[in-house]
């Protein structure tokens, strides 16, 4: 009896030591989930191809990672299955991208490879399409409506449209300036109707001269309104989008004018990538 009553004594501290060993396992295992060092990193990035006046093409490629807590290894980053090279670097982001052409009305697959996994998005690249209406050398009166038309883009979940104009006029009192204008909406249509009264106020008794562009963007993946949601899933959070824009239309208000005086469509192009960018 002596020898059982030992044998069951020993074997309490055996069982406690081994149930304190699984119990340190599982409080490490739990402090790595719940280590407060941990970060998911935010990705954002692009794929833009775009025409010019002029009818040279750019393309650009673009993807940031970012960790406000620091990144703890160099992020791998791949578009299908290509890895793309960092060109800029702190120690809370990397930048990666470049100008190679790419093709349109195709999908691309993003995947970041970061310290603590893997995330990834998908988006297709619109096709290429180009903007209709209004006609090169228009004029647009007074009394117009503008009529603009594009033809649709393969792949597209959305269209972004911006018009900037810019005229000189006599008020109803008789005096001259000039006015600004720029509109701007998102839409899924592929054409937009703009009435007079949108662009020459009532005031406005005589346009003298002038002149308006027009840019659209084809775009897949989250549009740049409030409200929405990021597309990169896995091991990370963000926004990725695949852009292309067609050569603008330019055309003239009232009457032809010698010098442009709208915005060049490179500097309504880089605001608009500003945007993109700026949701990091």
């Amino acid at each position: 009896m002596k020898g059982n009553t030992d044998y069951r004594k020993s074997s309490v501290p055996v069982l406690i030591g081994l149930g304190g060993m699984m119990l340190v396992s599982v409080l490490i295992v739990g402090c790595h989930q719940h280590d407060p060092n941990y970060s998911e990193p935010m990705i954002n990035g692009y794929l833009y191809r775009g025409e010019y006046y002029n009818y040279a093409i750019e393309y650009e490629r673009y993807v940031e990672v970012f960790d406000p807590k620091g990144l703890r290894m160099v992020p791998v980053v791949r578009l299908n299955n290509e890895e793309l090279k960092p060109y800029y670097y702190t120690w809370t982001k990397y930048g990666y991208g470049d100008s190679m052409h790419f093709a349109d009305n195709q999908p691309y697959e993003l995947e970041v490879v970061h310290y603590y996994g893997k995330a990834g998005a998908r988006v297709i690249m619109p096709g290429n399409f180009t903007v209709a209406t209004p006609p090169e050398g228009y004029i647009l009166d007074l009394d117009s409506t503008l009529n603009i038309q594009w033809t649709r883009s393969a792949g597209a979940e959305w269209y972004w449209v911006e018009i900037d104009i810019e005229y000189d006029y006599r008020d109803t009192l008789g005096e001259e300036d000039n006015l600004s204008l720029r509109l701007d909406t998102m839409l899924q249509d592929t054409s937009l109707v703009i009435p007079p009264e949108r662009i020459f106020p009532g005031y406005i008794l005589d346009v003298y001269e002038g002149d308006a562009c027009v840019m659209v963007w084809s775009g897949n993946g989250p549009a740049i309104e409030p409200g929405d949601r990021g597309n990169v899933t896995g091991a990370g959070f963000g926004f990725f989008n695949a852009i292309n824009e067609p050569r603008e239309k330019y055309f003239f208000v009232g009457a032809p004018i010698a010098v442009r005086r709208c915005p060049d469509s490179r500097i309504l192009r880089q605001e608009m990538l500003r945007r993109l960018k700026a949701r990091a």
